[in-house]
């Protein structure tokens, strides 16, 4: 096996060509340490280091400008990874970024946790269900909410005052009133006596 041609692509990174068929894109820096040349003679042992060592490259720095952009869960990194590199690469970068503290699930749930029941003013069960459709495991979505200071009440009282309190005008207004709280998560048990609190003046009448 002979590697035929190293073509520039854009930037730093060149497309390697082996037999004169196309191999991979590789940066100019790995291509330097590893001493890659037109004509250089290899085998497939020598091809398949080459290749683990530009995918744990790829996963780093995709890994990296992903986290920039915003948190995210292990398993939303590992799953985004995966779509480039080796599954083994993806778990083992998602490990190093755990070590350079830069994914943290239990921090990130809290901060999720804190925005779906305090900005979204979701009942604890839906935060739970999409807490965990966005990769946190139960153990931890269930922990960090937990940790929430939320009155399911006073999230009832928020939601009539900003969204719902106008249909609160006759009974096919409440149903539909509590249709839509029980959507967010809210148990029936509180729903009722918030609706009722607000039929009868406000708690402290």
């Amino acid at each position: 096996m002979k590697i035929t041609r190293i073509e520039f692509k854009q930037g730093t990174r060149y497309t390697v060509y082996v037999d004169g068929e196309y191999w991979y894109i590789l940066d100019m820096e790995l291509i330097a340490a590893n001493g890659l040349r037109e004509g250089l003679e290899c085998d497939e042992a020598f091809l398949a280091d080459l290749l683990e060592q530009a995918q744990r490259r790829k996963a780093k720095e995709r890994a990296l400008y992903l986290l920039e952009y915003r948190s995210h869960t292990r398993r939303e990194l590992v799953d985004k990874l995966k779509r480039s590199v080796a599954p083994e690469i993806a778990e083992e970068t998602a490990d190093r970024m755990e070590e350079l503290g830069f994914l943290n699930d239990e921090q990130y749930a809290e901060d999720v946790a804190d925005y779906l029941l305090n900005q979204k003013k979701l009942g604890k069960r839906a935060a739970l269900f999409r807490m965990q459709q966005k990769g946190f495991d139960r153990e931890t979505a269930e922990a960090a909410l937990r940790l929430a200071d939320t009155d399911p009440k006073q999230q009832i009282r928020d939601l009539l005052d900003q969204r719902y309190a106008r249909y609160l005008v006759d009974e096919k207004g409440v149903r539909k009133v509590m249709n839509a709280l029980a959507r967010l998560g809210h148990s029936y048990t509180d729903m009722k006596e918030v609706i009722a609190e607000y039929y009868s003046g406000g708690e402290d009448d």
